[in-house]
Parts: C-alpha cells; sequence; structure tokens
C-alpha cells in the first residue's frame, strides 16, 4: 500500500541526530500550500532543544499559511513571511536571507505598507545599498526584494512585482587586496599583540589564515579530528596536516601540510575535540561575527582594509614567488581550476624574493610538499 501523503500544511515524522558533540539537528519535511514538500531543520545544544526549536518553527510556518497578504500589510511583515517561506532552505541560506531583510530591508523600508513598494522608491533603496554597502549586497538585496514582491503579487497583494523593472546592479565589487608579503610580519605582530583578538582568541585563527591561504568557511569548520600533529625524531620544530572538509568545491576537500608556525600554535592549543578555532565559549564561530571582530580589529590597530581572503591571495603569491606551479597551489589552496589561481590570486606586485622570505615564519613553502 502506497503511504499516504502528507496533508497541505503540515508535516512528517521529525528525526533526530548528534551532528557533532553538543550539536544535535531536528529535521522534517513540510508540505506547503503549493504542495511541494522542503526539508525544515533546526539545531540546538541538545536533542530536546533542537525539537523544540523545530516545532516552534513549524508552528510558524503553519500560522503564516493563514495569514493574508493584502496591499495595506506591512513590509516589515511581509519579509517575515518570506523568511518562513524559506525556512527549508541549508542554514547558510537562510542566514543570508535572515540578515538582508532584518538588517537590510526592514530599516529602510519596514513600515512602508507594500502597495507603497513602488519600482521607484525599491530603485532608491538598492542604490543606497550599493553606496553604503557595495554592489555586492545590492544585488543580493534585489534578490531577496524580488522574492518578497513575488510573494506579495502571488497573493493579489500587488498586480505586478516591482522590482522586475528595476535597474540590474551592474558595477563589480572590488576583489579583496592582497597584504603585501613584506608589510605581513608587523601585521601579525599587532595581531599577536593586540589584547582583544587575545581574549577573542583569534590571534591562532589569523595566523593559520596566513599560513595557509584556506578559506575561513574552512577554518572555522576545521575539527580536532582533522588535524594530525607530528614531532620527527631529530627535527626541533613540530609539523602538523590537516584534512578540510567544509569546503565549498569537491576540489577544495583536500589535505595539507602546515608550516612550522602553524604546526607550533595547533600543538599549544589545549583542546583536542571539537572545534579547533571556536569561541571563547568553545562554539563553533559564526563567519560574520568573526569577520565583525576583524574589521573593528583592523580599525583599531590601523591595518589596512584587508578581510580574511586577503590572507589567501598573499599566500598564493608567496608560492608563486617561490616557484611552485601553478598546479601545486591550486592543490594547495582547493582550486579546481589553475587558471583560476593564476588569473585571480596570484600577485605579481606585493613583494619580491625578500618579502616572500620574510613570510617563512608563517608559511613554509614546503607545506605544500606531498598534498594530493
Amino acid at each position: 500500500m502506497a503511504r499516504p501523503r502528507t496533508p497541505l500544511n503540515s508535516y512528517g515524522r521529525i528525526s533526530t541526530v548528534e551532528v557533532e558533540p553538543g550539536k544535535w539537528r531536528a529535521r522534517t519535511r513540510y508540505r506547503f500550500e503549493s504542495g511541494r514538500l522542503k526539508q525544515v531543520e533546526r539545531f540546538a545544544p541538545s536533542r530536546a532543544k533542537a525539537e523544540a526549536a523545530l516545532r516552534r518553527a513549524l508552528t510558524d510556518l503553519q500560522e503564516s499559511t493563514a495569514v493574508e497578504v493584502k496591499r495595506e500589510t506591512r513590509v516589515r511583515e511581509l519579509g517575515e513571511r518570506f523568511l518562513i517561506e524559506k525556512a527549508g532552505r541549508s542554514p547558510r541560506t537562510v542566514e543570508g536571507y535572515t540578515h538582508i531583510v532584518r538588517k537590510v530591508i526592514i530599516p529602510r523600508i519596514g513600515d512602508l505598507a507594500v502597495a507603497e513598494a513602488t519600482t521607484e522608491r525599491l530603485q532608491r533603496v538598492l542604490d543606497d545599498v550599493a553606496a553604503t554597502n557595495g554592489p555586492g549586497q545590492a544585488k543580493n538585496t534585489r534578490a531577496v526584494l524580488s522574492g518578497m514582491m513575488g510573494l506579495a503579487a502571488r497573493s493579489d497583494a500587488l498586480k505586478v512585482n516591482p522590482v522586475r523593472e528595476i535597474a540590474r546592479v551592474e558595477a563589480k565589487a572590488e576583489g579583496a587586496a592582497p597584504i603585501p608579503l613584506d608589510e605581513l610580519p608587523a601585521l601579525l605582530d599587532a595581531v599577536r599583540g593586540d589584547e582583544r583578538l587575545q581574549q577573542m582568541d583569534m590571534v591562532d585563527l589569523l595566523g593559520f589564515l596566513a599560513g595557509t591561504g584556506a578559506r575561513i568557511s574552512e577554518v572555522i569548520g576545521l575539527d580536532w579530528a582533522d588535524v594530525e600533529i607530528t614531532a620527527p625524531a631529530g627535527i626541533p620544530t613540530i609539523g602538523a596536516t590537516v584534512t578540510i572538509r567544509k569546503s565549498k568545491t569537491a576540489a577544495g576537500v583536500r589535505r595539507i601540510a602546515v608550516p612550522a608556525a602553524a604546526g607550533a600554535a595547533l600543538a599549544a592549543r589545549e583542546r583536542r575535540d571539537g572545534p579547533v578555532f571556536p569561541t571563547p565559549r568553545l562554539k563553533r564561530r559564526d563567519r560574520r561575527n568573526t569577520a565583525g571582530e576583524w574589521a573593528a580589529a583592523r580599525e583599531r590597530l590601523g591595518l589596512g582594509d584587508y578581510s580574511f581572503h586577503s590572507f589567501r591571495k598573499t599566500v598564493a603569491t608567496a608560492l608563486d614567488q617561490a616557484g611552485f606551479s601553478a598546479r601545486d597551489i591550486a592543490e594547495y589552496l582547493g582550486h579546481e581550476n589553475p587558471s583560476l589561481t593564476m588569473n585571480v590570486y596570484m600577485s605579481k606586485t606585493v613583494g619580491g624574493g625578500a618579502a616572500a622570505n620574510a613570510l617563512d615564519s608563517v608559511m613554509a613553502p614546503r607545506g605544500i610538499t606531498g598534498t594530493k
């Protein structure tokens, strides 16, 4: 006998699993008004809390289907309805939507009625976002506004989606600036001496970024189970290799040797389970919050406008100037296509051989050996 279909605006069996020590996931499939099934999940420190969080989210979903979107509905209410509809997406996607709705859109036009969200007004919003936060943020805001107004149009609160007529954001955001190799030692010295970064336990994290060029998402996703620390006989330095699993591409999943200084820093850390670079409360770091701490530190210390990605570009340049091939560098950084490494990541204008030598304390070129 065929299994009966899940009724509209309801959900199936809830499953729970401990995805890592102290982190539980509760998951189910919700059937929306359209008949489409989407996966909904929530995370919490215990099985009971994860299931309770999921049930609250499901209750919000069910209540939202009974709320009609009208012309007089406020944009803030429409935004929350949009977030509820997107609850089944990946946690990172939901996080991005939530930031755009609550931190970008609602502060600007949250009190407008849906009918007042005209193309001309929304264009001004996007122009302001592009000027304040950059074209990348403006593009993301345009996509979320389109989803919100599409929801209003499907509810007959609007005749057409006003975002359709908005000019597309064409300007490209500037890429991260590489840190000049001869400036990197001084930058890291400033990092090590900063009391706030020490309190937030970010000194080793930044040193690891500078020494490996790993993506920030890969570094905060690194667990102790992925680290192997070695002390070869007769060699006074401590080495380490790490397996990077939480990467955005298949090519990014890789095992690399890390420079001696980074290996020593790993060996000196006390914990040997859970995240390698947790928060001071030993929780896994949030990418956005960590980036905010780094931005505040740069301003506090008078450093350049260098993002986490700047370290990645600097490492690529250092290895290039040390004589490694594009294929070797691509493998170390987790790029599938060496041409991407050459065209985007290798800068020929951020220092010479002397600067590359100055980088040895944070990244030894031998770290690339045997990283297939």
